[in-house]
């Protein structure tokens, strides 16, 4: 198995080969442009994980090169969130959008974007999400296979019938933050 620095070493090599300046430019003049990028990234990543590997990426390595990709995306599209937030007594959600204190006082303005590496106790986690968000269809869940999860919005990195593409995430949650109208600031890099 890989760690996780190693992972994250893959890929940004692959975004310095791709060039952080050109994502950023792309993506700030039109927000579509994440899915193609997303898309190339995760493709190249995969494709050197399978060599580093040999053939052998699990679910915990895609989904935690998903989880670097989303941070790295939500930093260069200035989307606002918070990452790995522990909850008194509950679970340490991995992303919020966009804060803390708006899913405490209006979680129907607010997101949980939570990453599946352990199919059986992450899926019973998911539950205790909400706890925190009562709407189930603001709580994403992203794996790397589908999950067939009737009550929560399943991102899946390999997608097939039945979940979102996972390339999308970034455009679907900006459409969410324009439709609940939020005015959180955002950098301007």
């Amino acid at each position: 198995m890989i760690s996780g620095d190693q992972a994250k070493q893959i890929l940004y090599k692959t975004i310095e080969e791709i060039g952080i300046e050109t994502i950023r430019a792309d993506i700030s003049s039109n927000i579509n442009s994440s899915q193609r990028y997303i898309d190339i990234i995760m493709s190249q990543c995969i494709t050197r994980l399978t060599s580093e590997l040999k053939g052998n990426v699990n679910d915990i390595t895609a989904a935690t090169f998903g989880e670097a990709l989303l941070h790295f995306m939500l930093t260069i599209s200035t989307l606002p969130s918070e990452r790995k937030v522990a909850v008194r007594d509950g679970p340490t959600l991995d992303i919020v959008i966009p804060s803390m204190a708006v899913l405490r006082r209006d979680p129907n303005r607010s997101v949980i974007i939570q990453f599946i590496k352990d199919r059986r106790a992450d899926l019973k986690k998911a539950g205790e999400l909400e706890v925190l968000q009562p709407n189930t269809e603001n709580i994403w869940l992203v794996s790397s296979r589908p999950l067939s999860s009737p009550k929560y919005i399943d991102y899946s990195i390999s997608p097939a019938h039945g979940s979102y593409r996972y390339s999308n995430i970034i455009v679907n949650t900006d459409k969410f933050l324009g439709d609940v109208k939020d005015k959180s600031f955002r950098f301007i890099p």
